[in-house]
């Protein structure tokens, strides 16, 4: 097994690697697996913990891992999100899940990596696919987990998906490794565990053989076809411009498979908020409805998106609201809003600042935009700020030692679909 996984992670070529470590035996296993791997091949690594907040435990588990890593001579870093997760609107796990991977994918690009390696098993697998399947989802719910993965330039690999949990703890054991359990996995009050409890029920009387997850391999290859189906019907639908505005007819809309409408919306919503996950079902239902149904659209939001529609003509652009309004700048390169890459071609030496142009007092700036940019559109690019005095507008007439770049090229826009 250990072999199997160092042979395809050789394969890749890596240069440098991000491990996403818990404290758990699955991102452990991989921890030590990578760290333990003897060979001119081998890429630097760097491992990351993520503590939500939301547990007292997260901060042991954390200290745990950073021992570790130091024994192992390995560069750890503890990364939080700025908000707490625990007074957010919506799902709460839902919002973890989002901040693990937004927190992940920013540390990545600040410390120029070329992947992230995640330590989901087969079981995890396995659990996802019966979750959802109980949940009602879709093809794309029931999609299998994807070993290697492009989102915003990152790689994220899944070395152990098709390993099992328990050969994972057996390595471990045999190593003497130790690892940490989460007492959540033991608490029935997740549906998580409760799903858990019952796979093993349904393994054990053999009502689920174990060729199950082969279910997701089969959606994958449908989901994979029904996408391919979206992007060459978005490609003749779909326009957008340079501050990320996106138009399109609703009437050609209208005609399209209804699978294929769904999946266009879902898509780009993803797009503007950046997030793996596509929102669920019932809201984009109702998104839907609405351009389909309504003459006129004022303004409907999902996802941080605002949609409308005028004269048969849909108009879809990222909400003010949700956009941050104050963001420290402490790398040469990062990601702001989940869309707009940010490159200083020189060290930052001064304490900089990035909000939307919306939000920012411009009148007293001499301040050109360069381009017919419809004005909601325009108030959530990003504007560099420094004391309070602005720096730097993307279109406009000021220079400044700073590439700002709209990730919507096809490679980017259409990996959300």
């Amino acid at each position: 097994m250990i072999e199997k996984i160092i042979s395809n992670l050789a394969n890749l070529k890596l240069n440098s690697c991000g491990i996403a470590v818990s404290g758990g035996s699955d991102s452990m296993a991989l921890l030590h697996i990578l760290t333990d791997w003897e060979s001119a091949a081998k890429p630097n690594i760097y491992v990351a913990s993520i503590d939500h907040g939301l547990r007292s435990e997260s901060k042991s588990e954390i200290e745990f891992v950073k021992k570790i890593c130091e024994k192992k001579r390995v560069e750890h870093v503890s990364l939080a999100p700025v908000t707490q997760l625990s007074k957010a609107k919506g799902n709460l796990q839902d919002n973890a899940r989002s901040a693990r991977y937004e927190l992940l994918e920013k540390w990545a690009i600040s410390k120029n990596l070329q992947c992230i390696l995640i330590g989901h098993t087969l079981d995890d697998q396995e659990e996802n696919l019966l979750m959802r399947f109980l949940r009602g989802s879709g093809v794309d719910g029931l999609v299998s987990m994807e070993e290697l993965v492009v989102r915003n330039e990152i790689l994220w690999i899944r070395p152990l998906l098709k390993s099992r949990k328990e050969d994972l703890r057996n390595y471990l054991r045999n190593s003497n490794y130790s690892w940490i359990d989460d007492p959540s996995n033991f608490d029935d009050k997740y549906q998580r565990v409760k799903v858990r409890t019952l796979l093993q029920q349904l393994k054990s009387n053999n009502i689920i053989a174990s060729n199950f997850g082969k279910t997701a391999d089969h959606m994958r290859r449908a989901s994979k076809l029904s996408k391919e189906t979206a992007i060459s019907s978005s490609k003749s639908l779909l326009s957008y411009n340079g501050v990320g505005q996106i138009t399109f007819e609703g009437e050609k809309f209208s005609k399209l498979f209804e699978d294929t409408q769904y999946r266009i919306l879902a898509g780009i919503i993803s797009w503007f908020s950046g997030v793996f996950y596509k929102p669920r079902f019932s809201q984009l239902e109702n998104i839907h409805r609405k351009i389909i149904s309504d003459r006129n659209l004022a303004g409907a939001t999902l996802g941080g998106t605002v949609f409308k529609k005028k004269s048969g003509i849909v108009t879809v652009m990222r909400e003010l609201a949700s956009v941050k309004e104050d963001h420290l700048i402490k790398n040469e390169k990062f990601i702001w809003d989940n869309r707009w890459l940010v490159t200083f071609k020189s060290r930052v030496q001064s304490k900089l600042y990035i909000k939307p142009y919306g939000l920012v007092s411009y009148d007293n700036h001499k301040i050109f935009i360069d381009g017919d940019f419809d004005e909601r559109a325009l108030s959530t690019i990003p504007v560099i700020l420094e004391n309070k005095i602005v720096k730097f507008v993307p279109f406009s007439n000021l220079e400044y030692d700073v590439e700002v770049k709209l990730l919507n090229e096809e490679k980017e826009f259409y990996k959300f679909f």
